[in-house]
């Protein structure tokens, strides 16, 4: 542990509160570490007592890399690809299934197929440039998409076969706060296809079961030099294959029919991210630490794509020797985004603290951080944590039971967005973590 800087906020109580001081430290005994052979009866008036604040407890950070996470189950479908000079190349894909349309009576004579398109609708997000235009391609899925065994989850690199040639096409500008539906024009042949066998009530598009063996789900991905990840609703009622067909009766009536989303457990984010040329391009294969010290004393987090930031205090234990009583009273830790890095990547707006085991697992959610931002300055952008409970536990626990510190955005943000944070550690020059010890210290 560093040498500790104390600020003193009252030394050698005075002679009025020094008469129950006894009495304050027995009601203290109940959460204090105390020395073998030390009795608040030896309590002597020559001894001190200190309320003391150090903020050189030191600690220890690194960039951990996960395989994959779940990203099913969602609602939100990500498409595209984007480049980040940190985090590296970006994309970003979705599968989902879609069901047969409920009932349809479409006249063998008179009725006549129009088009099909895929209609979706933004959710407001978009990561990248939204000024120029965006492309997508839309993929019949040809493998069956489904959970592995004893899995709940599809991840962010769970995979699916495709056909090779794309069965959609979209290229636009979205403006995803404004835009509400998007239509990509969908293959002619296909879409004759369909309408031929709803209108002829074919077997393999009347029943669920038969129709997933026949079609068996879409994928949706961005086009060549895509410049962005969009989001978009993926529910049955916002995410819809929509065959337009006209009737010929009495009048020309224009119709249309809707294959929907199904099964949003089997809707999934495929996203995948080249970290070559980026400070943290070293993480892949077997490796999937890299401590700070490593990294130009920056930990980095994008949930998404895997990279994690663990924080350690590995010397929570030594500070019960600090004297013969001492007992930890508050405990603050806040943490400032590296300047320059969020200007054109906002700052998760809420941000966990979690616990970690040995193992990099997660046991428990601890709290959501308090975002101050400095729009002036960014100087004094930060979050700030309350870590009393934690500290005080770690002080007992065994090697086997210590736990680190996770940061992550919430859950849902965590697995939807391209969310991003990049922090200095305690050498940081400019954005370093801090850690605010508030401790009672008997000598």
């Amino acid at each position: 542990m560093n040498n500790t800087m104390y600020h003193l906020f009252f030394r050698r109580l005075g002679g009025g509160v020094r008469k129950y001081l006894p009495a304050l430290l027995v009601v203290a005994a109940f959460t204090a570490c105390q020395k073998t052979g030390f009795t608040y009866n030896n309590i002597v008036e020559n001894n001190q007592t200190d309320y003391i604040l150090s903020d050189t407890l030191s600690v220890r950070m690194k960039t951990i890399q996960r395989d994959s996470v779940p990203t099913s189950y969602a609602g939100v479908l990500l498409a595209g690809s984007k480049t980040d000079p940190l985090f590296g190349k970006i994309t970003a894909s979705s599968f989902f299934q879609i069901a047969q349309p409920a009932s349809i009576d479409i006249p063998a004579f008179g009725s006549k197929y129009d088009s099909m398109a895929l209609i979706m609708h933004p959710n407001g997000y978009m990561s990248g440039d939204s000024t120029v235009p965006q492309s997508f391609q839309v993929y019949r899925v040809t493998s069956t998409i489904q959970t592995a065994l004893n899995f709940y989850y599809l991840y962010s690199n769970s995979n699916f076969s495709t056909e090779s040639t794309p069965i959609g096409n979209f290229s636009g500008i979205i403006r995803p706060r404004t835009d509400k539906v998007i239509s990509v024009s969908m293959s002619d042949v296909l879409g004759n296809q369909l309408f031929t066998m709803l209108r002829d009530k074919s077997p393999d598009i009347i029943a669920n079961n038969t129709f997933l063996e026949f079609f068996k789900g879409l994928n949706v991905r961005g086009g060549p030099n895509s410049p962005a990840v969009t989001g978009f609703i993926a529910r049955d009622t916002s995410l819809v294959m929509r065959l337009y067909y006209h009737t010929n009766e009495i009048i020309t009536t224009v119709k249309y029919v809707d294959f929907k989303m199904q099964a949003p457990n089997l809707q999934f984010n495929r996203v995948l991210a080249d970290r070559t040329g980026t400070p943290i391009e070293t993480l892949k294969g077997t490796v999937k630490e890299l401590p700070t010290e490593n990294s130009g004393n920056v930990a980095f987090m994008q949930p998404i794509t895997g990279a994690a930031t663990r924080i350690d205090i590995p010397y929570i234990k030594n500070l019960a020797f600090l004297g013969q009583f001492f007992k930890i009273m508050k405990v603050y830790m806040t943490i400032k985004p590296i300047s320059g890095t969020y200007t054109d990547n906002p700052l998760p707006a809420r941000l966990a603290l979690c616990e970690l085991d040995n193992n990099n697992n997660v046991t428990d959610t601890l709290s959501y951080g308090q975002l101050t931002v400095d729009n002036l300055y960014n100087a004094r952008t930060n979050y700030t944590y309350d870590i009393t409970n934690y500290c005080i536990k770690q002080q007992t626990v065994t090697d086997y039971y210590s736990r680190g510190l996770l940061l992550t955005p919430s859950n849902t943000d965590g697995k939807t967005t391209l969310d991003r944070l990049v922090i200095g550690d305690q050498k940081n020059a400019k954005n370093k973590i801090t850690i605010q010890l508030y401790y009672l210290l008997y000598k």
